[in-house]
C-alpha cells in the first residue's frame, strides 16, 4: 500500500454530487448528469412490455428477457465507464478529494427522487474515489451529512438560514457575493473538511 501524499489547501478539491450536475467541484467546474438510465427508459419500458405479453416458458418470452438484461447492462457499463473516468481524473489532479457524507437510503423514500439518485448511483461513484485514493496514496475527507455547507457564504461565514431548495444563486446580504448555490457548497465541503484537519481556519 503506498504511503499517503501530504496535502493542503491548494492540492485539495470539495465535491458536492447533485442531480442535475452529477459533480460540482470548488475550482468551478461542473460536471453534467448523464442519465444513462432517464435515457434508456423509454426502451426498457418497450422491451418490458414486450416480455410481460410473451407466454411463459416459450423461447420468445427468453428472447425478450435477454434483450431487456442486455439493455440493463449495458446502463450499468455506461455509468461505471462514466464514473471511473472522473473519479481517476479527479485523484490524478489532487492529492485529496472532500466530500459530504449523503443519506442516500433516507433521500431514496422520496419518490420523486428515488429515481435519479439511483441513475445517479453517488454510493458506487464514492466507492471508486475512495479504493482508488488507497491504491495511490490519495486521501478523501469526509465531512458530516448535517453540514450547512448550502447556506454559509464562503467568503464572509453569513448563514443564510431562508435557503430553499429553489435557490440556485443568491448575494450574500453581509459582503454582497453572488454565490452559484453548488459552487458555494462545494467550496465549503472543502472548507469544513481541511478545517477538521486543523490545515484551515474558517
Amino acid at each position: 500500500m503506498p504511503v499517503k501524499s501530504s496535502f493542503d489547501e491548494s492540492t485539495t478539491v470539495g465535491v458536492d454530487v447533485g442531480i442535475k450536475d452529477f459533480a460540482v467541484i470548488s475550482n468551478g467546474e461542473k460536471v453534467e448528469n448523464p442519465k444513462y438510465l432517464k435515457n434508456s427508459m423509454q426502451r426498457l419500458n418497450v422491451l418490458h412490455r414486450r416480455m410481460s405479453k410473451k407466454q411463459k416458458g416459450s423461447k420468445n418470452r427468453t428472447k425478450a428477457k435477454l434483450a431487456l438484461s442486455k439493455l440493463h447492462e449495458k446502463v450499468s457499463n455506461q455509468r461505471n465507464d462514466f464514473q471511473h473516468k472522473l473519479s481517476s481524473k479527479l485523484l490524478s489532479e489532487n492529492q485529496a478529494i472532500a466530500l459530504e457524507t449523503l443519506n442516500v437510503e433516507g433521500m431514496m423514500k422520496n419518490h420523486n427522487l428515488a429515481q435519479h439518485i439511483a441513475d445517479a448511483s453517488w454510493s458506487s461513484f464514492v466507492s471508486m474515489l475512495e479504493y482508488k485514493a488507497e491504491w495511490c496514496g490519495k486521501t478523501v475527507l469526509r465531512i458530516g451529512q448535517f453540514e450547512p455547507s448550502t447556506k454559509i457564504c464562503n467568503v464572509c461565514g453569513h448563514y443564510k438560514n431562508d435557503m430553499t431548495l429553489a435557490v440556485r444563486e443568491w448575494e450574500c446580504p453581509e459582503c454582497n457575493s453572488i454565490h452559484d448555490r453548488d459552487i458555494n457548497a462545494a467550496i465549503n465541503i472543502k472548507k469544513f473538511a481541511l478545517n477538521k484537519q486543523n490545515l484551515i481556519r474558517i
